[in-house]
């Protein structure tokens, strides 16, 4: 499959055009952008610039936007009215509202509504745990997810993420709960790349290994039944971030923030130092025949975002072209 190289500063020159090709300010397309890179940077190519078009393809980019307010406050949380605002920006305003409020009380609970696309978790709650605090962040989406047993989609691809401060690199663990993300879909669907079994099924509910018809049916969670359970778990989560203001949906999109300073239970530092040493001795267990290294979570990304920044990443010349011609 044909590629193209693009540096970091290519990147940002094309994401930038394009998106505010699709309506978005140019402070807004260098917000988007610069998460779009990072995840690229971290070895998330279904999260990078692709994404931009199932950004111009979305409804809500051609409906009004307005100021990201806030619904209901108290001092340790807030609601945040997105505005309609894409999620890589109205999540990344909720996510400063609850580092400001755990600086100020020591927690900070933070829920979103009337957003929409949230992008990648960690790169939220990079920049909380490395503002020293711990992050908890769950997203309930809109349906793209069949619960076991059923034919049609009723959760979202409702990710969990949990980020712990610790030196030189937060401990930050990311997951989805469908058998695969979203966007790895669509980004097939561009590419006419299929999946192995076990991943979606069709419109009716018949397991398929096409991204295109799995575009039109949905996603299995992952794990059987205990993939269901905590997707089903996220998704009533996302009811306290003000998932049913939007469109009056229990199934509409939900990311909350649960943020608290380590130190409102153990001293920060000894904290930090007692996760450090865990890592250690994880790392430090005898391992099979075989196994060179055993990773912790995001410590790939952490490796492939430095040497990405000197290498630039590949990008699918398709997608290239398909954001060139935005």
């Amino acid at each position: 499959m044909e590629t193209i190289r693009l540096s970091v500063a290519e990147q940002r020159a094309l994401g930038c055009q394009a998106l505010t090709r699709i309506g978005l300010s140019a402070d807004e397309a260098e917000i988007v952008t610069d998460h779009l890179i990072d995840n690229s940077l971290c070895g998330y190519a279904f999260a990078g610039l692709p994404r931009i078009l199932a950004m111009a393809e979305a409804p809500q980019i051609k409906t009004p936007r307005r100021p990201i307010g806030i619904l209901h406050e108290t001092p340790v949380s807030a609601l945040l009215d997105g505005g309609n605002h894409v999620g890589y920006i109205a999540v990344q305003r909720g996510a400063e509202i609850a580092i400001e409020k755990a600086r100020a009380t020591g927690v900070g609970v933070v829920g979103i509504a009337h957003t929409w696309f949230s992008g990648r978790n960690a790169y939220y709650l990079e920049k909380i745990a490395r503002a020293g605090f711990v992050g908890i962040h769950t997203v309930g989406g809109s349906p793209m997810v069949v619960p076991t047993g059923a034919t049609q989609p009723a959760l979202g691809t409702n990710p969990l993420a949990i980020a712990l401060p610790c030196d030189p690199d937060p401990f930050m663990f990311d997951m989805g709960t469908g058998a695969t993300t979203w966007g790895e879909v669509m980004l097939r669907t561009y590419t006419g790349e299929s999946f192995p079994d076990g991943i979606g099924v069709d419109a009716q509910g018949r397991p398929t290994n096409s991204a295109a018809e799995i575009a039109k049916g949905g996603l299995l969670p992952f794990g059987g039944h205990k993939g269901f359970g905590l997707s089903l778990a996220i998704q009533a989560m996302g009811l306290l971030a003000g998932a049913s203001l939007a469109h009056g949906s229990l199934l509409d999109f939900g990311p909350l923030f649960i943020v608290f300073d380590p130190g409102i239970l153990v001293p920060r530092e000894r904290f930090k130092a007692e996760l450090s040493q865990l890592i250690a001795t994880i790392k430090a267990l005898p391992r099979q025949p075989g196994v060179t290294e055993i990773r912790i979570p995001s410590e790939r990304a952490y490796r492939e975002r430095e040497q990405r920044r000197t290498e630039g990443v590949l990008l699918e010349r398709r997608v290239y072209d398909r954001l060139m011609a935005l």
